[in-house]
């Protein structure tokens, strides 16, 4: 795949946001949407990796994962992503499979815990409430990966712009509370193939102890819905229903957060249940899942703020 100077360039800028001086420019969440004592401290910076050529008709192209190591202790309170071409115009959203950024990526099936952001086309951005946050190290090695699905029986050219809202650690006003992530899919392997009609299919598993803040999907075109129900207390936890254009195609899914956070017990067990629609006359690519990020139960804020 083609990339090497320009993945240099962005494996550079990501350094810099976590300490090296950057010719970046930092700007600042909008005030309607973030407390003002976060905003005055938050940073965003954009980043653009690519361009990568991606195969004709070839499902999860993985360019080269890069490592980060910040110079500062950081914490990641937001992100964006779009997939765009060499001219920064926006890109069909299915191109998008995921992205990752991570030190180590959780199995979807396990309670392994990772701390990390992840996304797919349909999710395109997300901001943790507001008292939470991903915590990293200073000098903790983080790996991005992307990935790329492309149904188009042509290759095409597409680059993957990033926008990172942070917070220096030595700039917090107020402790937060460090969030962990883990992923469920409804099936393993992830990937399957839905016919013509249809699909529903469901599963069942525990989710680690401690309260839910934040979730979000992992769809592929012709996905309807993602339901989420508590098996032992009877209950729904979340539905997230894809929004879709005046022609049925979906463009979006929602996402989860909640400062309180929904409390999960141990031994608690869940149901994922998922339904594609596929209108076409041809068998199609289906995956399905959720990353959740959750806080542990009596756990205390991972860095206090800076002395004023």
């Amino acid at each position: 795949m083609r990339c090497q100077y320009t993945c240099l360039r962005t494996f550079l800028s990501l350094v810099a946001f976590a300490g090296v001086t950057s010719a970046q420019e930092a700007h600042t969440p909008s005030a309607t949407t973030w407390p003002s004592d976060l905003l005055a401290v938050t940073e965003t910076f954009s980043h653009t990796y690519g361009p990568f050529d991606l195969k004709p008709d070839t499902l999860q192209q993985t360019p080269p994962a890069f490592g980060i190591n910040p110079n500062d202790d950081l914490w990641i309170v937001g992100y964006g992503v779009e997939i765009v071409d060499e001219s920064g115009n926006k890109l069909a959203r299915e191109l998008q499979c995921h992205t990752s950024l991570t030190p180590n990526m959780p199995d979807h099936l396990t309670h392994d815990a990772a701390i990390g952001i992840f996304s797919d086309g349909y999710t395109e951005s997300m901001r943790i409430p507001p008292g939470f946050g991903l915590f990293f190290k200073a000098g903790e090695g983080i790996s991005w990966h992307p990935m790329f699905n492309n149904r188009s029986p042509t290759p095409t050219s597409a680059s993957l712009k990033v926008r990172i809202d942070i917070i220096r650690a030595h700039r917090l006003r107020h402790p937060l509370k460090s969030l962990e992530t883990t992923l469920r899919t409804v099936q393993k392997p992830e990937v399957y193939y839905v016919k013509p009609g249809r699909d529903v299919r469901e599963n069942t598993f525990e989710l680690p102890e401690g309260r839910i803040h934040a979730m979000g999907t992992h769809i592929h075109p012709y996905g309807v819905s993602i339901e989420l129900t508590n098996l032992t207390r009877g209950e729904p936890v979340w539905k997230a229903v894809g929004i879709t254009d005046a022609d049925g195609n979906l463009v979006r899914m929602p996402v989860y957060a909640s400062i309180e956070g929904y409390p999960v017990d141990a031994g608690d067990r869940f149901k994922l249940v998922v339904v594609y629609e596929n209108t076409t006359k041809e068998p199609i690519d289906a995956m399905a899942g959720l990353f959740v990020l959750y806080s542990e139960e009596g756990s205390s804020p991972t860095h206090e703020p800076a002395e004023h």
